[in-house]
């Protein structure tokens, strides 16, 4: 394929997405602030970018997936950025999970010089992003979209209009809320039985099959948890930042949501204990510890 894609943000979900284009047979070129990780990019056939503008120069759609609207803002508006190196017609598309606001803040900057933004945020982990099996949540115009719909099938199996700017970080935020719960409320469930004398494999096989599955019972549990690798390649500190999107926009918007506070203190336990750069599937480890488990 002729054209080119910038991509910026090559952390555990940009690489493997990243790779799959490359596989498609679209010319990328990568940038991210660790330069290993644009080599390891390289070798796959990827073009190295010195800075965002220079991505945002050469190619005419740039996909940012970075941890945070933070990041977000210091890639669109800091120095050597992608507003000083896009061109009215460009296409930005932000596959961060983000704060809706600062989405509709960027998107309004962006539209002032002509260039169109969709956010499309991402669900289905490491595994999905190797697979291209991912879930795909769109905001922004319809048409533009469409424009970039080859590019997202690529990455993922299951792509959905959401509506307009920002619908679909909002989406992303409720999606990771509640996996967060349900993860949260499996571990108390899993640390119960076993206190009982049940043995815990047997309780998610059997989760599994009955009311209470879920894709912690799926995928999280038989994968990350009960095997002790904690490596699903989602930070704890990113689970934490969703959450608190959903607990800001509740506060906003004036929403009673109770167990978005008590499953965010629940994270933010296991982030103050762990760091935030532990896998998120740490929290039952946390609540395993405090549930003294190992005494019965």
């Amino acid at each position: 394929m002729s054209e080119k894609i910038g991509f910026i943000g090559l952390g555990a979900m940009g690489q493997p997405m990243s790779k799959r284009l490359l596989a498609a047979g679209y010319k990328l070129m990568a940038y991210d602030l660790r330069k290993e990780a644009i080599e390891a990019l390289v070798q796959k056939g990827a073009e190295a970018a010195g800075s965002v503008k220079e991505v945002a120069m050469k190619c005419r759609k740039v996909i940012t997936i970075v941890p945070n609207s933070d990041a977000v803002e210091k890639v669109v508006f800091g120095a050597q950025g992608y507003l000083e190196g896009a061109q009215s017609g460009d296409i930005l598309i932000e596959m961060t999970s983000a704060y809706p606001p600062s989405t509709l803040k960027i998107n309004d900057a962006l539209r002032a010089k002509g260039i169109h933004m969709i956010d499309a945020p991402v669900s289905g982990g490491v595994i999905g992003a190797e697979a291209g099996t991912l879930s795909i949540m769109v905001g922004g115009d319809e048409a533009i979209f469409e424009a970039c719909r080859p590019i997202l099938s690529v990455m993922g199996k299951n792509l959905f209009y959401m509506g307009g700017i920002g619908a679909g970080h909002a989406m992303k935020a409720i999606n990771n809320f509640l996996s967060a719960t349900t993860l949260a409320a499996t571990s108390e469930a899993l640390i119960l039985a076993t206190k009982l004398g049940l043995n815990p494999q047997r309780v998610v096989e059997v989760l599994q099959v009955s009311t209470g599955r879920s894709y912690s019972t799926e995928i999280k549990f038989p994968k990350y948890i009960l095997p002790r690798t904690y490596n699903s390649g989602f930070a704890l500190g990113l689970m934490y930042k969703d959450i608190d999107t959903v607990t800001r926009m509740a506060r906003e918007y004036k929403i009673p949501m109770f167990l978005a506070h008590l499953v965010q203190q629940i994270f933010g336990l296991a982030l103050a204990k762990n760091g935030e750069k532990e896998d998120h599937t740490m929290v039952y480890s946390c609540l395993e510890d405090l549930a003294n488990l190992s005494g019965k």
